[in-house]
């Protein structure tokens, strides 16, 4: 499993078995009972931000270079917005849950040449990078992280704006609130996938091309997910078929990225087949969703 990569062993069952949250009916209700909402003409509006900030949050082709080839995304350290103390990437982390962000492996632009590692913040909790909406301080310095930090192409406003809305809110929701965390779920994971193209539907239609292609990458990703975690020979079905999902969306990305007409009603086809796909529901029993069988496999 990829995630292997970047994850201490000692903490490593756990990483892959538990996950850190935050609950998206409350970042929700927080966002829009703050500044936040005055920048949005419906509460639609800003709802659809949160849902595409966080899934472009979890796309490994936004950040670029090396990073990407890893498949590490902005997820990757900070787990659905908050830290990950299991966070151990090689000649990159000192202790679990550090990084050198100015290691010249994922930067040629920002490395100093020194080995300096400090502790990957919790995006929930206050921090050195101003959100006021006024000033966009937080949208410079995600653009930097993108560019600078991991290499990556240069982003565009439409791509920008929705990962602040959700870096935004995360602060506002962090607050007071209580850390959550619940069990890898199978179920939970072929959710996001379809609302993540449901997000990629509507930037197609409004012309966000480059937004709708990140976020397919980001279901690309999730599919991954998915299909390294069903290994018995009973899930070779569904194995191919989400192999088959995950090439469309690759030539659905590439067909974005050209600006070729007629994309969103094949997206909304993605969707269809999605909905009406395999049924995984006894999957996750015998898969490494499963706690002892993963547990065992890590042996």
């Amino acid at each position: 499993m990829r995630e292997t990569v970047w994850l201490a062993e000692s903490g490593r069952l756990e990483a892959l078995s538990v996950e850190h949250y935050v609950d998206r009916d409350s970042l929700f209700a927080a966002a829009l009972n703050s500044d936040l909402a005055q920048g949005y003409e419906s509460e639609e509006a800003l709802g659809r931000d949160l849902l595409a900030g966080e899934f472009l949050f979890k796309a490994p082709l936004l950040l670029g270079g090396q990073a990407a080839k890893a498949g590490m995304s902005c997820h990757s350290c900070h787990v659905n917005g908050t830290d990950n103390p299991h966070f151990l990437f090689p000649a990159i982390s000192g202790e679990p849950g550090t990084a050198d962000t100015t290691h010249s492996f994922f930067s040629k632009s920002l490395g100093n040449k020194v080995f300096d590692p400090a502790t990957i913040p919790d995006l929930t909790k206050a921090g050195k990078v101003s959100h006021s909406m006024e000033s966009a301080e937080l949208e410079a310095f995600l653009t930097t992280i993108v560019v600078g930090e991991f290499s990556g192409e240069a982003i565009s406003p439409s791509v920008i704006a929705p990962m602040a809305a959700y870096v935004r809110a995360l602060r506002v929701w962090g607050g007071n609130q209580k850390e959550l965390s619940r069990a890898r779920s199978l179920d939970k994971d072929l959710k996001d996938l379809r609302a993540t193209i449901d997000q990629a539907i509507h930037r197609a239609s409004i012309e966000e091309s480059d937004v709708a292609a990140l976020l397919l990458s980001s279901g690309q990703s999730q599919v991954q997910v998915i299909h390294e975690r069903l290994q018995r020979v009973s899930h070779e079905d569904l194995r191919r078929w989400l192999v088959a999902r995950s090439r469309e969306m690759g030539v659905l990305r590439q067909r974005l990225s050209a600006q070729e007409t007629g994309v969103r009603r094949d997206l909304v086809a993605l969707r269809e087949r999605l909905s009406s796909g395999p049924d995984f529901t006894h999957a996750s029993e015998n898969s490494l969703y499963n706690a002892n069988v993963l547990a065992d496999t890590l042996k």
